[in-house]
């Protein structure tokens, strides 16, 4: 007679960490800031003066290239009374003077005009932040515990089905919504509810055959081959807190999570082809859309699971080991962090 061997089922992170104030600071502060964000292509910076920008772990920051030809990053905030540098997502400017008082600075981070102010010019540049590429993407730390190219190792190595600085970009967008960042990352991490609340998906990948690899604390991939008839196979992988590589066999989605607040997020999509030639431009934006479309089912239940972790009735659940094993190690992560 053979025994059935039993897992533990850990209990869930609790609600309360999903909307507070309390849990956001810890996690920007122990997660967010310790961790590289991809803020944008290499290719949105081609003439000195373009410029990108983002909130990372609650902070306004931007990048832009020098004149010398080097993409930097800085808080984007003056150092004369916190007004923004930079208003839009991505831009071009001429001149980095402050649209409130005029402060001028040159895009190395330098202050070069306070108007009628007699100051240390030396003492007062921009505060900067971190900034590195690797294969076309730009990334952005405040406070990195390695550098970009070991963050990315693993990913480097064994992830990429695609020489990703060879691919063309085909559409970028952002989503946001009113959610924590991990309602979505607990949402990411799990394939149970593919049948259920992505019919689309389910019906073009053999969900008999998905599976999820936890790899340390930091890395997981989703692999599912392709129904006969079905849009698409899947390979997804995951380099947490927040950078998905959702890899296809007709291209990619390198998507963006970015937390604005603890109860606010951005997701922004970028989705590369191996060639952008005009006659199959129907066939591609057909696949984006339908790929958008189960993107946009996840953010729908992620906002209804939201609004019930903060009614006050649930608090903790418990967690499968079968099938949410990647969505244990990503609280785990969590947990982690709290812990420190």
């Amino acid at each position: 007679m053979s025994e059935t061997i039993s897992m533990p089922c850990p209990e869930t992170l609790p609600a309360a960490w999903y909307w507070s104030d309390e849990a956001w600071q810890v996690e920007r502060r122990e997660i967010w800031a310790k961790h590289w964000f991809l803020i944008g292509r290499a290719a949105q910076f081609d003439a000195a003066g373009d410029y990108v920008s983002a909130t990372l772990a609650g902070y306004p920051i931007f990048a832009i290239k020098g004149r010398d030809g080097i993409v930097r990053a800085f808080h984007n905030a003056c150092r004369h009374r916190a007004s923004p540098l930079v208003q839009e997502c991505a831009g071009h400017t001429d001149r980095l003077a402050c649209p409130y008082h005029r402060w001028l600075y040159d895009f190395e981070g330098r202050l070069r005009g306070a108007p009628t102010m007699e100051i240390d010019k030396d003492k007062y540049g921009l505060f900067p932040v971190r900034c590195e590429s690797w294969r076309g993407l730009v990334f952005v730390s405040l406070d990195p515990a390695v550098p970009l190219e070991s963050w990315l190792e693993d990913i480097a190595t064994a992830a990429l089905r695609y020489p990703l600085e060879e691919m063309q970009i085909a559409r970028e967008f952002t989503i946001e919504a009113d959610v924590n960042w991990k309602t979505y990352g607990d949402n990411y991490a799990e394939a149970w509810h593919i049948p259920t609340i992505h019919p689309g998906l389910n019906e073009s990948i053999d969900m008999a055959s998905y599976k999820i690899t936890t790899m340390g604390h930091t890395l997981q991939s989703h692999m599912a081959d392709a129904r006969d008839g079905g849009k698409t196979d899947g390979f997804w992988v995951w380099r947490l807190p927040g950078l998905f590589f959702n890899m296809y066999n007709w291209g990619m989605n390198v998507a963006q999570l970015e937390p604005t607040g603890p109860r606010s997020m951005r997701l922004t999509y970028r989705y590369f082809v191996k060639d952008l030639d005009p006659a199959k431009q129907e066939e591609r934006d057909a696949l984006i859309d339908w790929a958008y479309m189960v993107a946009k089912e996840d953010i729908d239940i992620c906002i209804a699971v939201q609004r019930n972790l903060e009614a006050g009735i649930y608090d903790r659940g418990r967690l499968s080991p079968v099938h949410e094993n990647g969505v244990i190690q990503f609280q785990e992560l969590v947990a982690a962090a709290h812990r420190g």
